[in-house]
């Protein structure tokens, strides 16, 4: 048996022969030298080479009892038998890999004590000895660094019985039933399935997941075309269903048969012909029937296809079915071809024959031409199915289920049954929801009243020709327009019963399909959030009667910060009157198809319906399938193209309908108006000063050569596009800076980019002599001689905006994300990849001169579209706020945080109470070494201002940190990457350094759980994880405790709670500020949440 080891540390090559590594790296141990080295296989190429001793931690050996499906993708699935290895255990979970070298957590339960060490064979003596200088690796002090921290994972599951652990025979697994094994987990009859070959079966026959399968689904990449693939397929075997319908009915087209209700037409208007006789007749035994290309075999293929594909892709309706299940060890995946998608296109090409079928044909193939993409680029995932029937079975076994059957729990509005519009009322007004109500009110009574009213116009227009045929006062004698239809009328039957629905749908498209583009404008967005910022200055200044009318309270009326949710709404309406516009105009269509299109033709449009209208079904089907969240965080791109569709939608709709220009005149006009000045303030330079990099967060600072061109307020974000990437490709980013950081920004070292500090003049120095000498704040002045210091020349300001981007697809060999394309655009800039990197230019007099605005390729670096609205401005409504973030969330809460502690609490700005709230893991502290950097600087100048008077006392500052999956070993302190500022020469000593701060959230001392108990005990002031304002805490944030302790302590009425981060906080925040706000007592707790 082959012993592995897995790297704790970052390995570089001290010489020829040794193997480069990456941490957690896992190796083969083939051998150990007298030296120290341990020969091993394995690292970034799979090569051979010498690995130091100290930089390895050795695995145990474990032989599993039972198997075990993994539940989410960090977890290693177990055969019974089959051995895995352990590096570190917590919670009775080990980290480790199997023999195939993949990694993850599996439960010790499931596996027997770790069999001895063997003994790893001696390595013979070698002609060239090796070196016996240490690798270099990213280790501190030569301190040997521990195992990676294991994450806060859930309690394992317990493992079968004694008498079922030992490994199935065939026969076992022959008699199981996999989806009876699914329905007894769902049940709490398991937590995990046993019944399993030590194999795995063949892609034909291995069962989804939830039924205990133990496939491997690491792929090349996650699922991300192929959950756009899922979404497609069941919107199209939905269609398929309709038109499939729609295609047997047109093969036996309906006359009216010359009569209405029952009762015949007027007698002038039958045949045979007489001397009463109009122009044209009809003819009740009518058999010249119009051909309306229908078949009845191919739209019950379409139908029984439809229903069958989507009871396999049905993955939204139960996890039993086989959509966004691609294993990496199926046959798919391993010859890159998607038998899926094949079966999808040839399915397709029979559909194509008639015209019902062929839309629903169209969305098939390109289907079927998506899912072959997906899988040829090596998708592969079960887009976290094992996880969801695990934590079900976890929640059956636990006896949970949550209020099923039982008692509801009751809230502020007292007992059931009681149940009032006053109370109600007060219950929105309590969470904040009246005016949301209000408008979702608004909206849908503007679609019925539209609705019904149009309904109305043609229903009597239905009964008008109707009335007109029993009655025989239809015009047919003449030779305009009017009597051409009326000859139609007469011949063919006027519009059915299904038109009026048919136009009503279609009315309602038109405003909706032009309210939709109203909450994307920015321009409108911009101006209204501006107005709404602009509260309380207006409410005591002498504002215009436009302003004085919209700031008053009325303004926090207009729900802003839920843009995107209004625009989503819209858009599922809109696919609703679409669907019933389409269904109810192909049944009007079978009855009345030479009488619609004389209707249409009359408008002046001729045949251009169906094809404008086939365009615009086409259009909605790209754009709503890849328009899923699921889609958008899993590949943004794909989001962002298909969006894009929506020029040939609004182009088509413009030819499809006769009066939708009347309603799309001014949101089209606003959108080209908004899409023409993002051009043009794409177009403006900016210069690019600073890059810094700490996987997997990349800061930019940047700067427009005008400062005019770039007006922004804390909270707000903006659109970066990169010309070398791709010039039409733009993503939104928050705003991480002031925006004074803007105007005063610090002074900085030219040559190096390093920020600086004014030296002080010598003692016994004439005041008639010069001395303007600088020195990196990451110096000690007193220890340099006066030629090290800097002239003023040799310094500048470096005025900034700056955003973090987290970098994405670091894993894959070649870049495939956007963020990491920029990273490695920027490294081109910086051959030696040392980071922060400084960019600096020359100008005409060849002076050095901060920023670089052109890249190697002469277009400029990067183009910048904003700043945009965003919910967070409007934080200075409020007295008191809650700025919260997750992992790189943070973003908006710094730029607030330091605008207020370095800038406006100075000026007497509010609001005067800030908590901040931050949640990270442990194992990504280091890559927001800036933040805190910040927070020291930030704590320092706050300190002073204090100190100085330059603050009044009612200005409240606590910041909470809080440190999630931390490691039970302590964790080794490295240097900080960037020099410390030691603020050497200040009037205020500090009271820590970033060093110890670093520290401190390395290794948190006090749990989160006593938070609030801590923080109002009498020893609060000098808590052991207190560092001046701030706060360091172990574990998440007991919201509910937080919400409270801040209403008990409240001083104003409202409290702004300024979020960014995962949705699931988000809901949970939500609940919270539902919870805790009451008119009764006098506080709001208002949630603004951002919206991309």
């Amino acid at each position: 048996m082959t012993t592995r080891g897995l790297a704790v540390e970052a390995v570089t090559p001290a010489a020829s022969g040794h193997l480069a590594l990456k941490k957690d790296d896992v190796v083969k141990i083939l051998s150990l030298h007298s030296s120290g080295y341990y020969m091993c296989e394995g690292g970034r190429a799979g090569n051979k080479g010498w690995v130091k001793k100290g930089s390895l931690t050795l695995a145990k050996s474990f032989i599993p009892t039972a198997n075990y499906a993994a539940g989410s993708d960090d977890e290693l699935s177990l055969t019974s038998g089959i051995r895995v290895f352990g590096f570190t255990t917590e919670e009775e979970w080990w980290f480790g890999c199997n023999q195939s070298g993949k990694q993850g957590y599996f439960p010790g339960t499931f596996v027997d004590s770790p069999e001895p060490s063997p003994t790893i064979p001696k390595s013979p003596p070698l002609p060239s000895p090796i070196p016996t200088a240490s690798a270099t690796v990213g280790n501190i002090n030569g301190n040997k660094k521990p195992p990676p921290p294991l994450p806060k994972k859930n309690a394992p599951p317990i493992p079968p019985a004694a008498s079922n652990r030992t490994k199935p025979t065939t026969s076992h697994f022959e008699n199981s039933n996999p989806m009876q094994e699914s329905r007894n987990m769902a049940k709490g009859k398991g937590n995990v399935a046993v019944s399993m070959p030590s194999a795995p079966a063949p892609a034909s026959s291995s069962p989804p997941p939830s039924s205990g399968s133990t496939r491997n689904f690491k792929g090349t990449f996650p699922l991300q075309f192929l959950l756009w693939a899922n979404n497609m397929a069941l919107a199209s075997a939905a269609w398929m269903v309709i038109f499939g319908i729609f295609t047997t009915l047109w093969s036996d087209p309906k006359h009216y048969g010359c009569e209405i209700g029952g009762v015949a037409i007027h007698k002038n208007y039958l045949a045979p012909l007489n001397e009463t006789a109009t122009a044209v007749i009809c003819n009740p035994n009518e058999d010249d029937l119009p051909d309306l290309n229908g078949d009845f075999g191919i739209g019950l293929i379409s139908i029984f296809a439809g229903i069958g594909i989507y009871a396999f892709e049905g993955f939204g309706v139960d996890d039993r079915m086989w959509g966004c299940y691609y294993p990496s060890d199926s046959f798919s995946y391993t010859n890159k071809v998607s038998i899926r998608g094949l079966v999808y296109i040839l399915l397709s090409f029979p559909l194509f024959a008639k015209f019902p079928s062929a839309l629903s044909a169209s969305f098939l193939f390109f289907t079927g031409v998506v899912c072959l993409y997906g899988v040829h680029r090596g998708e592969a995932g079960d887009n976290g199915r094992a996880a969801r029937a695990k934590r079900k079975a976890q929640a059956a076994a636990r006896g949970g289920g949550g209020n099923k059957g039982g008692n509801k729990p009751q809230g502020r509005g007292g007992e059931a049954g009681s149940w009032s519009p006053i109370k109600y009322y007060r219950k929105l007004v309590d969470e904040n929801k009246l005016a949301i109500y209000v408008w979702v009110f608004l909206y849908f009574f503007s679609n019925a009243l539209t609705f019904f009213y149009t309904l109305s116009i043609w229903v009597g227009s239905v009964k008008t020709m109707e009335q007109g045929l029993l009655d025989g006062t239809l015009d047919t004698l003449c030779d305009d327009d009017t009597c051409a239809l009326n000859k139609v009328i007469v011949t063919k039957g006027g519009i059915s019963s299904w038109g009026p629905y048919a136009k009503a749908c279609g009315m309602c498209l038109n405003f909706n399909c032009s309210l939709i583009v109203y909450p994307v404008v920015k321009i409108l967005l911009r101006r209204l959030n501006n107005i709404g910022v602009s509260f309380n200055n207006n409410r005591t200044a002498n504002p215009t009667v436009f302003a004085k009318f919209f700031a008053k309270p009325v303004t926090r009326l207009i729900p802003l910060s839920k843009n995107i949710d209004f625009h989503k709404l819209i858009a599922k309406v809109m696919g609703a009157f679409a669907a019933g516009h389409t269904i109810f105009h192909f049944f009007n269509y079978r009855s009345a198809s030479e009488t619609t299109l004389t209707v249409f033709k009359k408008w002046g449009w001729g045949g251009t319906a169906f094809f404008t209208g086939s365009l615009i079904c086409f259009s909605m089907f790209f754009i709503f399938t890849a328009a899923s969240d699921t889609v958008r965080r899993a590949h943004y791109e794909i989001f962002f193209s298909a969006h894009h569709w929506f020029v040939v939608y609004f182009a088509c709709l413009l030819m499809h309908g006769p009066i939708y220009w009347k309603w799309a005149f001014v949101p089209l006009s606003l959108y080209i108006i908004e899409r023409v000045m993002q051009e043009r303030r794409g177009d403006r330079p900016y210069y690019v000063n600073k890059v810094e990099w700490i996987d997997p967060v990349m800061a930019i600072q940047f700067r427009p050569v005008y400062k005019q061109d770039f007006v922004f307020k804390e909270g707000q974000y903006l659109y970066l596009n990169c010309p070398y990437i791709n010039k039409n490709e733009w993503h939104p980013f928050t705003i991480s800076s002031a925006s004074s950081d803007l105007a005063t920004g610090p002074r900085i070292a030219l040559e190096t980019g390093e920020e600086v500090r004014e030296v002080p003049r010598p003692a016994g120095m004439s005041k008639s002599d010069k001395w303007h000498k600088y020195c990196p704040v990451g110096q000690d002045y007193t220890k340099l001689k006066p030629s090290q210091l800097l002239d003023k020349h040799e310094t500048g300001y470096n005025d900034y905006v700056s955003v973090h981007i987290k970098v994405h697809g670091l894993d894959s060999k070649v870049a495939k994300s956007w963020t990491r394309k920029l990273k490695e655009y920027f490294e081109l800039m910086n051959p030696k990849r040392t980071f922060p990197f400084y960019l600096t230019h020359r100008d005409d007099r060849g002076d050095i001169i901060v920023g670089r605005q052109r890249g190697p390729d002469g277009q400029q670096i990067l183009r910048v579209d904003g700043p945009h609205s965003a919910p967070a401005e409007h934080y200075a409504n409020y007295g008191t706020v809650m700025l919260i973030g997750a992992g790189i969330g943070l973003t908006p809460c710094a730029s607030i945080l330091t605008s207020m502690l370095r800038y406006k609490w100075k000026k007497n700005y509010q609001p005067e109470i800030l908590h901040f709230y931050w949640m990270v893991r442990q194992s990504d502290i280091d890559s927001f070494q800036w933040l805190i950097h910040l927070l020291t600087s930030l704590s320092h100048g706050l300190k002073s201002s204090r100190e100085q008077k330059q603050i009044g006392p009612q200005y409240y500052c606590e910041i909470n940190i809080y440190i999630t999956g931390v490691s039970k070993d302590p964790v080794p302190v490295p240097a900080l990457r960037t020099p410390e500022n030691r603020f050497q020469g200040e009037t205020t000593a500090p009271s820590f350094l970033a060093s110890s701060l670093y520290g401190a959230m390395l290794n948190p001392s006090a749990s989160s759980k006593s938070q609030v108990e801590v923080q109002n005990g009498q020893g609060s002031r000098s808590a052991k994880n207190r560092i001046q304002d701030i706060w360091i805490w172990n574990g998440r944030p007991d919201w509910d405790k937080i919400f409270k302790q801040n209403k008990r302590q409240r001083q104003h009425e409202s409290i702004g709670v300024c979020f960014c981060g995962a949705p699931v906080i988000g809901k949970d925040l939500l609940k919270n500020c539902n919870k805790h706000s009451s008119k009764e007592e006098d506080v709001v707790f208002d949630l603004m949440k951002e919206n991309f």
